[in-house]
Parts: structure tokens; sequence; C-alpha cells
């Protein structure tokens, strides 16, 4: 057996891996097989066309799963968040799914989901360091 620790992500070998996981959650998982499981992208631009903020994550065993969301910091406060999530929540629903879940920093907005309905599920204490790491979770 070899073992390589390296800070390159190589595609070839990151896709194999998945590939793998893929696999091993589909031989336990063969009840969600009617589900819908695949990505997201949702992205504001201004009238440049400029990124101005963005969402992406997937659909999953009936979750649609957020794993990345920001809206640029002189945009917010704009509603532009809230257009996303009003985006996601509509994609969830037509993609069958029964509940949106997302993590975030209590350095970041947490006050924010739960604006939008998000209930704190979980937390981890001193991650970042002197931080906390929020798993939230909204029913649709």
């Amino acid at each position: 057996m070899n073992i390589k620790v390296t800070d390159k992500i190589d595609k070839e070998s990151y896709d194999k891996v998945v590939e793998l996981l893929v696999e091993y959650n589909l031989s336990r998982t063969k009840q969600f097989e009617n589900e819908i499981n695949k990505p997201i992208e949702i992205i504001a631009r201004n009238e440049m066309n400029e990124i101005i903020g963005g969402l992406y994550g997937r659909s999953i065993w009936g979750t649609l799963e957020i794993k990345t969301f920001v809206v640029r910091s002189e945009n917010r406060n704009a509603g532009i968040g809230r257009e996303l999530i009003i985006e996601a929540e509509k994609e969830a629903k037509n993609r069958n799914c029964r509940f949106i879940s997302l993590d975030t920093f209590s350095f970041q907005a947490p006050e924010f989901y739960e604006k939008f309905g998000f209930e704190k599920i979980g937390s981890e204490t001193d991650f970042p360091k002197g931080f906390e790491k929020y798993y939230y979770r909204k029913r649709i």
C-alpha cells in the first residue's frame, strides 16, 4: 500500500474517490433511488454582469444541502441574500425536497438564516478557535 499526502487536489484522484463514495452510498440507500440528487448553482449578477452573490449545493436524499452561500460585502442588506434563499427554496420544492440544510460559523450570518425560518439543530464549540460552527435545517 502507498499513501500520499499533499495540499494539491488531483482532479482524477478526487473524481475516483467521489465515485467510490457514491457507489457505496447508493448500495446503502436504495430506498432513495427515485430522489433528485444533483448539484445546484444560483448566481446573482449586477447590471454590469459581475457576480455579486451566489449559492452552491446539491439536492440529496430529499434535502437541499447548501454548501457555499455569499453576497459580496458592498451588496449586503439589499435583499440579494433573501432572493437567493427564495430561489433555493423554490428549486428544493421542484426537486421534492423536504428540508434545506446548511452550516455556518458564529462570525458569519446565523441570524440571517434564523430570520428565514432555519432552526439550529447542532453546533461545534471552539471551531474555529474562539468561535462556533452551527448546523441549521428548515422544513419546507
